[in-house]
């Protein structure tokens, strides 16, 4: 059902309008608001702030008979239309949980504060940029950098300020967020909610072809996208897209697919918008990006392990240790009062190797409410300091202090012999006997409860028994 308000006037020089006008008296009536709602089946006509007004209902073909007089020249009708509308449809496409602020994503990805200032600074002072160069910032790094916590901040901040136009965040695996089907319905309807211009074309594109949601990445893009913002010529601001881990959208031939449109669009049509593309460097990307039509309209800025991100790694190490020693001296544990020593912080910001998924892991590793703090972080600072595999060697590390139950142990062989197939099967015995000692390199995508809160790069799941 869409409902709307159509205001209405007369020249100073014509008389006022009463209840029992015929169809003459819409000849002295010009309309201020247009309503441009659609629907199936009769339309009612309800006369609003006039105590003798009724309710007067018509064909969707038809015109309406009877105006109320609100007062001086104005005239003020309610208009209920009956049926399902475009943005409704739209709605039933949506994949919640790749929004920015779903609640599926809680705790969702977010920077330390005080940290990343500089990159978000920038994206601050990219995203008010009207120059058509800096149409597409595409920021990139290695695993764990913090691209998606920096995405999740800059999405925050610019809804709070009211110019974020649409956001998805793309997972690896998810069935919705694994994949294309339904990112342009979900941009589509979030910038018809967001942006008030666009609400009416988008609604147009799905009443006219209400099967456009099902249709193919091309023909979505022409209709939800390119089409609103033809009509619109006049936006008043420039909205921002924030598309997060676009190489974790399935299919490498998708992902270039998806760039190729936003770049032509914004090329050759005029698509008004900032669009903020994170993901790692992986070749085929790079090659879309760096194309030459791609860098007449699109910025780079690399992620790396530079002096800024150790010292911000430095100060989340500190503030975090902070926190542990607070929690566990409320619960009567005394860590005493130079723990950590200053020299530890630094061995571990040593080793992060300026990656900020290694400081996160160390922290939800020593900071576990049912060990001790100081024992835990004693043995972090044990592993071989010559390691180039600093992180697989602190995964390999939180697996050794798992308490060897039978089920665990199951779930441990069966990620290291690299199969799922019937290993719920087996005895505990013949599992102690035949599982490996973890002396190795561990591969960083381990994701199975107990394991799931302390390995957050995590890609591959098993399901655990009850």
């Amino acid at each position: 059902m869409v409902t709307g308000i159509v205001t209405t006037k007369r020249s100073a020089s014509e008389p006022a309008l009463d209840n029992t006008n015929s169809g003459d008296s819409r000849n002295s009536i010009s309309p201020i608001i247009e309503y441009e709602g659609r629907g199936n089946g009769a339309v009612c006509f309800t006369p609003s702030m006039h105590p003798d007004a009724r309710e007067s209902r018509f064909n969707p073909a038809d015109i309406p008979t009877t105006f109320n007089s609100v007062g001086g020249n104005m005239t003020q009708l309610s208009i209920t239309a009956c049926g399902e509308s475009g943005i409704d449809i739209l709605y039933r496409s949506v994949v919640m949980e790749a929004l920015h602020d779903s609640g599926e994503r809680f705790p969702e990805p977010a920077c330390h504060p005080g940290t990343r200032t500089m990159v978000l600074e920038e994206l601050k002072i990219w995203s008010v940029d009207t120059n058509p160069e800096s149409a597409i910032m595409w920021l990139y790094g290695a695993a764990g950098m913090g691209k998606s916590a920096i995405a999740q901040m800059f999405a925050g901040d610019c809804q709070a300020e009211g110019r974020l136009g649409a956001s998805f965040f793309f997972r690896r695996g998810h069935p919705n967020r694994g994949t294309w089907k339904r990112l342009f319905t979900t941009l589509a309807y979030q910038l018809a909610t967001s942006v008030s211009e666009l609400l009416l074309p988008v609604q147009r594109a799905v009443e006219d072809d209400k099967l456009v949601v099902g249709r193919t990445m091309v023909v979505q893009f022409q209709k939800l996208f390119l089409s609103p913002f033809q009509n619109t010529p006049n936006l008043q601001s420039m909205p921002i897209i924030v598309l997060d881990g676009l190489d974790e959208c399935k299919d490498h031939h998708v992902q270039q697919q998806i760039l190729l449109l936003f770049i032509t669009g914004i090329r050759n049509h005029y698509f008004p918008i900032r669009l903020l593309i994170t993901s790692r460097p992986e070749p085929h990307i790079r090659e879309t990006l760096q194309s030459e039509d791609s860098l007449a309209i699109c910025r780079h800025f690399e992620l790396s392990a530079d002096d800024s991100a150790y010292a911000d790694i430095r100060m989340y190490l500190w503030d975090e240790f902070s926190r542990i020693y607070r929690e566990f001296l409320a619960r009567g544990i005394d860590l005493g009062p130079n723990w950590p020593a200053p020299q530890a912080v630094t061995h571990l910001v040593k080793k992060s190797s300026g990656i900020f998924i290694y400081a996160v892991t160390v922290i939800r590793f020593i900071g576990d409410e049912y060990t001790h703090p100081a024992e835990r972080l004693a043995a972090v600072l044990s592993l071989d300091p010559r390691s180039t595999a600093p992180l697989d060697d602190l995964y390999t590390e939180i697996l050794s202090v798992v308490p060897p139950e039978a089920t665990r142990l199951r779930i441990l062989h069966a990620i290291w012999q690299g199969t799922q197939d019937n290993f719920l099967a087996m005895r505990p015995e013949h599992v102690r006997d035949s599982a490996p000692t973890f002396s190795g390199s561990l591969p960083s995508c381990i994701a199975c409860p107990p394991f799931v809160g302390l390995c957050p790069t995590a890609t591959h799941s098993i399901q655990c028994p009850g």
